[in-house]
């Protein structure tokens, strides 16, 4: 038994990109009477797979685990779409599994080994901190018996680790780093050697950050890269130039990088000419992109696999987002961000125009949005498929609510949040008269200047919101209308 389990296991080690392995080694806990730990390789397993399936479902559930944390556990997915309820379920029995399995799970080491496991990935453990140099040596041979590739936590990168990393024999098993404070020496040490390759995530919240792009812009072994986050570094327009022009990392899927305020148009242009063409994800926040970079983008051919495009924090206005939301690339993006951008003055007659594609989620916080924006927005047809509509932090008043029905007609997407805007009680009468409506499940209308009790009165009596799962309004201490609250919605996490 002891051999089976062991020649699994180096299996696992010597292919740990391949899922066969792993599931044979779940097929082997379970005859050996391990249901649970098996049932958690399959679940991880079928995760990881779901990451790279390209579909809308993937890019809304990866919003919702990110910045959402109200609609995610309270929408009754089944009932949207059954790709984010499956992945939904799997992640919470997985991590149910692992929180009350996890320890038992992780690799058996001395407890004076300094090495840290932080959480799993496809079954086993992933992101660990490692020791240096004497308590690594001790470690090394343990680590490499009983962990398959993993992700490396560290903070102060430098080539001396990279040196006691190699000698280890450590290096080869590296497949992710996620690296905080200096680390710009260590990613020019690794990037020298060929097991560099094997490197598949990146994530950085470097201090140096210009040298960090010159090692990454500068390594040609770093050509195995899928994924690339330099969300918590501020990437100036030259750092941003080089790293767009270096050839080895066009095979990236995912790319997130937040701007440092410099960047011009000539950045984007090179960005366009660079040919990204496996890209799945892409961010570009903070980077003063305006309209031109946004034309740019939306004909870049290189972006026809974009399902989650997030441009926050720019200098759009509404030419720019309706070039990206009549896009005819842009055929496959399920998620557009265009928080906090100035957008308003959007082209009613192109968005008129504009086909359905695969829309699912319009995240247009703090945009500015005036009536006559969300008048043509309503009546895009490039909207019809969305599941989640955020308006919140637009001043958006009445009138603008009155054009959102009467532009989606028969049609309402089944998440739609109106925070912080200036509605009052006769906007939740348009919405609880809505025939549309009943397709709601989540509404959130909290912190509207003018909503009452009167309107919230309206919105819980509703025969049209009836299917609601979570219903944000104002609730006044004593008043009846927080017992009818109270009496629809049972659930803690219903309200906002």
């Amino acid at each position: 038994m002891s051999s089976d389990r062991d020649a699994l296991l180096a299996a696992i080690r010597a292919h740990p990109e391949e899922d066969t392995p792993r599931l044979m080694f779940a097929d082997w806990l379970e005859e050996h009477g391990d249901e649970l730990r098996a049932e958690f390789v399959r679940l991880q397993c079928e995760l990881a797979r779901l990451e790279t399936d390209g579909s809308g479902s993937q890019a809304l559930y990866e919003f919702l685990c990110e910045r959402d944390y109200v609609t995610r556990p309270a929408a009754d997915w089944t009932q949207i779409d059954d790709g984010i309820h499956k992945r939904l379920a799997l992640s919470t029995r997985a991590g149910d599994l692992e929180v009350r399995h996890g320890e038992a799970w992780r690799p058996k080491l001395p407890r004076r080994s300094k090495v840290q496991f932080g959480s799993f990935r496809r079954g086993f453990a992933h992101f660990v901190t490692l020791p240096r140099g004497k308590a690594l040596e001790k470690v090394a041979p343990l680590i490499r018996d009983r962990l398959p590739a993993f992700t490396l936590v560290a903070h102060n990168f430098d080539a001396d680790f990279v040196v006691q990393l190699r000698e280890a024999q450590l290096t080869e098993r590296i497949a992710g780093l996620y690296l905080t404070g200096e680390c710009a020496e260590g990613l020019e040490a690794l990037g020298e050697l060929p097991e560099a390759l094997n490197l598949r995530a990146l994530d950085l919240r470097a201090w140096d950050s210009p040298a960090v792009l010159t090692s990454l812009a500068t390594a040609p072994h770093f050509a195995g890269l899928r994924s690339l986050n330099l969300r918590e570094v501020n990437v100036n327009a030259d750092d941003a130039d080089q790293l767009f022009r270096a050839a080895h990392l066009h095979g990236l899927t995912r790319l997130h990088v937040r701007g440092d305020g410099s960047w011009g148009r000539d950045n984007i242009l090179a960005f366009a000419d660079a040919g990204f063409d496996a890209l799945t994800s892409l961010r570009f926040t903070r980077a003063v992109l305006d309209d031109y970079s946004a034309r740019v983008l939306a004909r870049c051919g290189a972006l026809k696999n974009v399902t989650d495009l997030d441009l926050g924090h720019n200098l759009l206005t509404g030419r720019g987002v309706t070039d990206l939301l009549c896009s005819k690339v842009l055929t496959k993006l399920a998620f557009l961000g265009i928080e906090y951008n100035a957008a308003n003055g959007l082209d009613a007659k192109k968005l008129a125009a504009a086909r359905p594609a695969a829309l699912r989620m319009l995240h247009a916080h703090g945009c500015r949005f005036r009536t006559a924006d969300v008048r043509a927005l309503a009546r895009s047809p490039r909207l019809r498929t969305l599941w989640y509509l955020d308006l919140d932090s637009n001043d958006i008043g009445t009138p603008a609510v009155r054009e959102l029905v009467r532009g989606f007609r028969d049609f309402c997407p089944p998440i739609l949040w109106m925070t912080y805007n200036r509605l009052d009680d006769r906007a939740a009468e348009l919405l609880a008269n809505w025939p549309a409506a009943q397709s709601l499940r989540v509404l959130h209308l909290k912190h509207n200047s003018g909503l009452t009790a009167a309107g919230s009165r309206a919105l819980l009596e509703s025969e049209r919101l009836k299917n609601l799962d979570s219903l944000g309004v104002p609730l006044p201490d004593g008043d009846d209308v927080a017992r009818l609250y109270g009496e629809r919605f049972r659930k803690p996490d219903a309200g906002y």
